[in-house]
């Protein structure tokens, strides 16, 4: 099924009537009276450690160049060296959820911009920088919105066989060759390998709807794949395939989920 263009907005609803697939605040999604894992929960079940080592790692050392050798001596006379080590190991916390509410900001921004809001005369430097590299980007474009957080769901008895998952993508667009585009926005210094997985997901998931809608549509099949990589420099397209290697690698995921679920509160 095509998503025709002025579907791009929730209806209105009657206060009774439930939406067609409903978000919880864990970010686990019911359809038809079952509940499943988000996508994102699904990859958690990735290991990053090899990278947020790394990252934290850096985090500790930059804060104690940035306390610097009087004020570390003072912090030890202060607390002890289990002090000094909770507070400098603590900055890898508050920089990842620094982070977190930055990337929330900007894509409730995004999203109010291409459903025709303006930009906000009053925002933090690090969002109004982004959202206005964003605007940019997107005037340039040529994309034309189809639907923006939008909720997918694939159902335990749909064609993965795998079991079932929601999830929210950020973007469905026509490009500018007419071709469907389905996107999601990054706002972190990188992006990941999960970002394929997570695309993936969306695209193969049966069901679509927009917020609060109480229809949920046939999901279409994308033609492109895009992360929209958003930083104060710029907004980068990178191109993301997906093929039958990137969907088995999802499904797996689901397993690992699943076997994860089984093992909570067991020791061994």
């Amino acid at each position: 099924m095509t998503i025709i263009e002025d579907e791009t907005r929730a209806p209105a609803l009657h206060p009774f009537t439930p939406a067609a697939i409903q978000r919880s605040a864990d970010h686990r999604y019911t359809f038809q009276g079952k509940t499943y894992p988000g996508v994102t929960t699904i990859l958690g079940m990735l290991d990053k450690s090899g990278p947020l080592m790394s990252w934290a790692a850096r985090q500790t050392a930059e804060a104690y160049l940035e306390l610097g050798p009087d004020k570390v001596a003072a912090l030890l006379a202060a607390v002890g060296d289990e002090g000094v080590v909770k507070a400098v190991t603590s900055r890898s916390a508050w920089k990842r959820d620094e982070a977190a509410q930055l990337g929330t900001a900007v894509h409730a921004l995004a999203d109010d911009l291409v459903n025709g809001k303006g930009i906000p005369k009053t925002l933090p430097d690090g969002e109004r920088t982004r959202i206005e590299q964003y605007a940019a980007w997107w005037l340039a474009s040529g994309w034309k919105l189809r639907l923006s957080e939008a909720m997918v769901v694939e159902p335990t008895d749909g064609p993965s066989g795998y079991g079932g998952y929601g999830g929210t993508f950020d973007l469905l667009a026509y490009d500018r060759d007419g071709r469907t585009v389905l996107a999601d926005v990054k706002t972190g210094k990188g992006v990941y390998r999960e970002a394929v997985l997570q695309l993936a997901a969306y695209g193969m998931a049966t069901y679509v709807a927009p917020a609060n809608s109480p229809t949920a549509y046939p999901m279409v099949e994308p033609d492109r794949y895009v992360i929209l990589h958003v930083t104060e420099e710029g907004v980068r397209e990178v191109e993301i395939a997906v093929g039958q290697m990137e969907r088995v690698a999802f499904l797996a995921c689901i397993t690992l989920h699943a076997w994860g679920e089984t093992m909570k509160g067991k020791r061994l």
